[in-house]
Formats: C-alpha cells, sequence, structure tokens
C-alpha cells in the first residue's frame, strides 16, 4: 500500500498533520522528495547539537557557484519527517531526480518560465483572493492536524486534470524518476509506504503510467559530478526562493504558529507589544486585548475561521501605532522574520578550508551571526591585528564575511567593520577551497594565480594591498614583479595615476602593521618617473570628456604624494605641472588646475596666480575656455575666492565683460562650478561681492497695477476658491 503526502515546504499546518499522520500510519519505508545524494546526510538532523535553520547543500565539484540549496525550519514537513523516520528506526530513502542530472539539464534547458499559482483556482473557488492565503486559512493555521491529506490530493489531481497546463521537462523528468524509486521500493519488497513529496507532484506518483516511457524519458540523461553537505542558515533567507523553489513570508509567524498549537494570537501580540515598547512606542496590556478584539472581527468579517497574520498587523496599526504603517518596521526583523543563524555539529565532515577559518574563528573569539555586528579592531593589540589579517584574507579570497567602514588614515591605528555572516559565504568558500586547504595558502594562490591576461595596473594594485593587508608575503612578491612589468609596458598615463594612492597607502602606512614597504617605495619611484615623463602628452589634444577624468586622476595623485612626503617627487611633479600651466595645446581645465595645485603647494605666490588668472579670463580669451580654466582653478573648493578679493574682482570683471552669447554659452558651465561648492561657501561669496561693491539692498518699488487688465483673471481665481470677487 503507497499513501501519498502532498505538502508545501515549510508549513507548519503540514508538518503537524504529518507528524500525526505517519504515527497512525507506521510505515515501513518512507520516500521524501529530495535529490538522491542527500540521502547520506539524513543522520545527522537528529545530533543534539544540530539547530535550525539549517541547509543541506549541493554543488557542481568543477563549479562549485553552480549549487543548490534545500533548506529547513523547525515546522518545515521534511525537517520532521527525517527526524521522525531516524528516531522510529524507519528506512527513508530521498527520491527526487539526482542533482547530478539536474545541473546538467539546467545548464542546457532553457528557464522554465513563471506561471501563475495553481493553487490561484482553488483559492477562488472558496472564496480566496489568491492560493497563498486559501493554503494558510486550510492548511498551515488550522486547529485540527487530521484528515486532510486525502483531501488535497483529491483537489490537486482535479486541478491538474481540469487545468491540463503544459508542464516543463524538468517536471516530467522529476515525475517519471519518483515513479521510478517507487516501483524500486515496492520491487524491494516494502508494503506500507508513506511518500513525503510537494502537492503538486503526488497526482503524478498514482494512476497507469508505463515503465517503459518513464524509462525511455529518462534515458541519455547527462549528469555532472556532485557533492554534498550541511550548512547553516538564516531566518531571513528562509523567505527566498531557494532549491525547494518555495519561500516563507515570515519565518516569524509560521514558528509562532508551530510553537504555540492552542491559541497563538494573544502571545503573538504580546510579542509584538514588548518589541514597540522597546523602540519607544505605547503599547499597554489595554492595547493587546484591543487588538486582539480587533483582529478576531477582521477575521469574522473576511469569513476567515481565526486571525491570521494580516489580520494581526493590520490590528497592530490601528491599536498600537495609531494608523501608521511605519512603526510597523521595528516589527520586520525581531517579530516577523528573526534575526537566526542556525548551528551545526563540530564533528561534521567539513572541507580542509572550512575548517581552517573555523578553527580561526574560534582562536580569534569572532562569532558569526546572521544580524549585522559592528567591529573595532585596534591594529596596536595583537587581537586587532590578528583579526584585521584575518578578514583581510577573506577578502582576498572573495569571501567578503566582513565589510570595511573606515579606511586607512594619516596617524590611526583602528579599522571598523561590519561583520554578517550569509549561507552564500559557503558557497564561496567551497569555490576558494580549489586554491589551498588553509587561509594563508588559499588566499596567496587566489592572488597570485586568478590574474588575468592583460589585467589593470588599478586591478594589480588592489591585489597588493590585499596581499599587504592580509600579511602574505609570498603574494606581495609575485604580484611587485607583476604590477612593475605592467607599469613598464604601459602607456596609459591615467591608469598609472590612478594606481599611486593605493601604493602610497601602503608605503607611508605599512609600518602600522610592521610590513616591509620599501619594495613599495621602489616601485612608487618608477611610477612618477613614467608620470611626470608621460603626463604632458598625455593632457594634451584632449576631449572635455578625457579633461574630466584626467583632472580627478591628477588631483589624487597630488594627493598620494602628500602622503609620501617625498621631497624629490614632489619637486619633479610640479615642474610638470609648471610646464602644463604654459602649454596652449593642453586642455583649459587641466591649465587651471595645474595653477591651483601649484599655488595650493606655495609654488606659486598670489602674484603669480592673479597673472595667470587675468591672462586666462582676459576679454580677448574664448569664453569656454576661459570657463574651463577657471572651472579646473576652482576645483576643490570656492572658498579661495573668499579669501582672496583680488580673484575674486578678476572672475567678476570677466564675468560683466563678455555679452549676453558669450554668457549664455558658459551658463552650464558655471553652474557645474558653482554647484559643487556648499552653501556656506556660496553665501560667503556672495557676501564678499556685495561688500566690495557696496551697492545697497534692493529696495521694493511701488507698482501700478491696471484693474482693468487684472478683473478676469482675479474672477478665475475668486470661482477656484468659492469666494465672490470684488
Amino acid at each position: 500500500m503507497t499513501t501519498l503526502f502532498g505538502i508545501r515546504h515549510h508549513g507548519p499546518g503540514c508538518a503537524r498533520s504529518l507528524l500525526v499522520a505517519l504515527a497512525d500510519l507506521a510505515p515501513d519505508v518512507i520516500l521524501l522528495e529530495m535529490p538522491q545524494e542527500l540521502e547520506p546526510l539524513l543522520g545527522h538532523a537528529v545530533h543534539e547539537a544540530m539547530k535550525p535553520p539549517v541547509a543541506m547543500m549541493l554543488y557542481r565539484t568543477d563549479m562549485p557557484v553552480q549549487s543548490s540549496f534545500y533548506p529547513f525550519a523547525e515546522f518545515s514537513p521534511e525537517w520532521n519527517a527525517i527526524r521522525w523516520a531516524i528516531g522510529n528506526k524507519v528506512p527513508i530513502r530521498c527520491f527526487d531526480l539526482p542533482a547530478a542530472h539536474m545541473f546538467a539539464l539546467r545548464e542546457t534547458e532553457d528557464a522554465t518560465p513563471p506561471r501563475p499559482d495553481a493553487f490561484d483556482w482553488l483559492a477562488q473557488a472558496d472564496g480566496y483572493s489568491d492560493g497563498e492565503r486559501w493554503w494558510n486559512d486550510r492548511v498551515e493555521e488550522r486547529r485540527d492536524p487530521r484528515d486532510f491529506f486525502e483531501a488535497i490530493l483529491v483537489a490537486v489531481t482535479e486541478l491538474r486534470h481540469e487545468l491540463a497546463m503544459e508542464e516543463s521537462r524538468e517536471t516530467l523528468l522529476r515525475e517519471a524518476w519518483m515513479r521510478k524509486c517507487l516501483r524500486a521500493a515496492e520491487k524491494d519488497g516494502f508494503t506500507n509506504i508513506a511518500v513525503i513529496c510537494g502537492a503538486w507532484h503526488a497526482p503524478a506518483l498514482q494512476g497507469a503510467f508505463k515503465v517503459s516511457d518513464d524509462n525511455a524519458l529518462l534515458t541519455g540523461l547527462e549528469k555532472h559530478k556532485v557533492a554534498a553537505t550541511w550548512i547553516p542558515w538564516t531566518d531571513e533567507r528562509l523567505s527566498y526562493t531557494s532549491g525547494y523553489g518555495a519561500g516563507v513570508r515570515s519565518p516569524g509567524w509560521y514558528r509562532h504558529l508551530w510553537k504555540n498549537p492552542g491559541d497563538p494570537i494573544p502571545a503573538w501580540l504580546t510579542k509584538a507589544a514588548r518589541i514597540i515598547r522597546g523602540e519607544g512606542q505605547e503599547a499597554s496590556s489595554a492595547s493587546v486585548i484591543e487588538a486582539l478584539r480587533l483582529s478576531n472581527s477582521l477575521a469574522g468579517l473576511r469569513g476567515r475561521p481565526l486571525p491570521g497574520l494580516d489580520e494581526t498587523l493590520q490590528a497592530m496599526q490601528s491599536v498600537f501605532c495609531q494608523g501608521d504603517a511605519l512603526p510597523l518596521d521595528f516589527l520586520n526583523k525581531k517579530l516577523l522574520i528573526g534575526d537566526r543563524l542556525g548551528e551545526l555539529p563540530a564533528d561534521l565532515p567539513a572541507l580542509p578550508l572550512q575548517q581552517d577559518i573555523d578553527a580561526t574563528i574560534r582562536r580569534l573569539r569572532l562569532k558569526p551571526t546572521a544580524a549585522i555586528t559592528p567591529v573595532e579592531l585596534d591594529l596596536r593589540e595583537e587581537g586587532g591585528l590578528a583579526r584585521s589579517v584575518f578578514l583581510h584574507r577573506l577578502l582576498a579570497l572573495e569571501v567578503p564575511w566582513g565589510e570595511k567602514q573606515q579606511a586607512r588614515s594619516k596617524g590611526t591605528f583602528k579599522e571598523v567593520w561590519r561583520l554578517q555572516w550569509n549561507p552564500k559565504l559557503v558557497v564561496a568558500i567551497i569555490d576558494a577551497s580549489a586554491f589551498g586547504n588553509t587561509v594563508e595558502s588559499a588566499a596567496t594562490m587566489r592572488l597570485t594565480k586568478s590574474l588575468t591576461e592583460g589585467e589593470s595596473i588599478a586591478a594589480i594594485s588592489t591585489r597588493l594591498d590585499l596581499a599587504l593587508l592580509g600579511e602574505l608575503p609570498a603574494a606581495v612578491g609575485h604580484l611587485l614583479h607583476i604590477l612593475d612589468a605592467a607599469a613598464a609596458t604601459s602607456h596609459d598615463i591615467a591608469e598609472l595615476l590612478d594606481a599611486v594612492p593605493a601604493l602610497a597607502q601602503i608605503s607611508r602606512y605599512g609600518n602600522v602593521r610592521a610590513t616591509d614597504s620599501v619594495a613599495v617605495g621602489h616601485l612608487l619611484a618608477g611610477f612618477a618617473a613614467r608620470i611626470h615623463a608621460g603626463l604632458l602628452a598625455a593632457a594634451s589634444g584632449i576631449s572635455e570628456e578625457a579633461a574630466d577624468p584626467l583632472m580627478r586622476s591628477i588631483a589624487a595623485y597630488s594627493s598620494a604624494l602628500a602622503i609620501l612626503e617625498d621631497g624629490a617627487m614632489a619637486d619633479d611633479f610640479r615642474k610638470t605641472l609648471g610646464k602644463m600651466i604654459s602649454a596652449e595645446l593642453v586642455h583649459p581645465k587641466l591649465r587651471g588646475h595645474a595653477v591651483r595645485l601649484l599655488r595650493d603647494a606655495s609654488y606659486l605666490d598670489d602674484e603669480a596666480v592673479a597673472r595667470h588668472f587675468s591672462f586666462a579670463l582676459t576679454p580677448g580669451m574664448p569664453a569656454l575656455a576661459a570657463a574651463g580654466w577657471l572651472e579646473g582653478f576652482l576645483q576643490g573648493g570656492g572658498s579661495l575666492l573668499v579669501y582672496d578679493p583680488s580673484l575674486l574682482r578678476l572672475v567678476d570683471a570677466w564675468l560683466s565683460s563678455l555679452s549676453d552669447d558669450g554668457f549664455q554659452s558658459i551658463l552650464p558651465l558655471l553652474r557645474r562650478t558653482f554647484g559643487a561648492f556648499t552653501y556656506p561657501e556660496r553665501a560667503r561669496i556672495a557676501g564678499s561681492i556685495h561688500q566690495s561693491t557696496g551697492l545697497a539692498p534692493a529696495v521694493a518699488t511701488e507698482r501700478t497695477w491696471n484693474q482693468e487688465r487684472a478683473m478676469p483673471a482675479l474672477t478665475t481665481v475668486a470661482k477656484l476658491l468659492g469666494i465672490t470677487p470684488p
């Protein structure tokens, strides 16, 4: 005898009813809708250290990024069926299409287009707006756990027959494989078989299906080599569509229903009230009672047997939040979703790299959590430095557990990180395990061996930065050699300019981490020599579009040289800028910016700056060229015009000399230039102009109105306002 139990994944009502049904049936084998490769992992589900949410992960061994996840909450029907079977010593088999075939199939087949939820038709027949609400009412939130699997099977069988929807090839293959495994169980002598599968597949596992047709369909399937493992999961990711193709709108609500099978609503509203009060909102005991009455009334008006999630949320909004939906956001993470991260037994088999990461996490006293955790590290302390090195090595492995919030800056020995563990990081760890068995060796290999041909200098510099911060000396030496070779063959001055700031940070602040940055200093000297030799040509004869990014790169390069405090290198750069300011082929914007940089470095005195200013803004200069020069000069702030009245007068005189057409042509440039200033800067510039001109504030003059011409407009306005016109 075969008994079919059609379920929807992650449903507390299904799980509760399934446990009762299995106890009544006492099957001699259970067939569970999961890929066969997961079967060896099922025994770990009863380990006392296994705490949901957890997931089983399948991945291609040659391409770990191709993976599938099968998550479980404590209220998942499959999770409870596995634990019941193992606890009652009932054999359990996974009988879905193997992932080895599934990965190959999804590689060659076009993605199946999304289609409406088939249960919407059942919902409409029962007076519901959608299938999700119908299933929640009739299945997940029902109080009686018995006698509904047969009704579900009859309803879905009729639904599939009436709709006659064309199934995807993947669905047909999966159902053929399930029938094949069901026949195998019968052939093995099992007489009381329990089949647990998605409700939609259940009708395809009964009735007359030819063995030859199924075998023909399953013949010649391609496959890939796959592996499986347990991984921790999070409440937040339970709400995502994953390997099951099912997500939970509110894991917190379903967990509450699972733990409170009696009357869950009072406790649910009480939890919400405590959270609301913790956020400074009012939610008294009387409010809880009022919200309970309102949710029951809403359920009655909608013909629902009991209040559901929607009714309770609407009652909370009306009572706790006085109709405002915004305070309900406080409940999203703490109540509706949750912030739990599942736990796995320490003795589970894992990849060597994963074991090294776990051991390092324990040694450094870091704790993976699903919630965002800020961490401040003091690099002068041994523990802070070790944590920083470890987090940077993970970044080198492309395992972004931590996100750096505060870049290194002069005189600081602190780093600020935001840590948040995401289940998908496990995929990244599996992918990184191909590079080595320890964090250090794998990070070194990934930084050095995954470089593509023609990698940009900026990308190599980024890798070098990670190698130094992660204390990977073998990677540092290799990357320095590659970077030097790439710079020697590069003819792109902008690329060299963009690489210097990161290298300057390494060279200047490497001593914070006791790293040897002498080699980086030699490399910087070579970069600077190439930049100073080629910058004049790179800035000549270029368009407006090319001038803007080059100007930003030059500004960043100038700041980097200031960090290095290398007098000889800075002098060479200023000599190059001195050639640029008088070269007619150099773009006006770059000439103006060069004057500004030389002025800020005290290389040009005020008299020389005024002379360049006067020449650039002479009435004989084309308006667009003059505006571009001014924009380049004023990059970095407008306070210069406030503290130097002579320059402000030059700008004022130049603008006054422009014709109407000339002013109109440069107006967009002027708006962009002055619009970049802060509001206080613009206000002080306006005040300086007012003081220099000595003009009195404008006084409103009395105007005479033509009442006869104004009357039609006044009459219309009066009609609009509903008043009698004068």
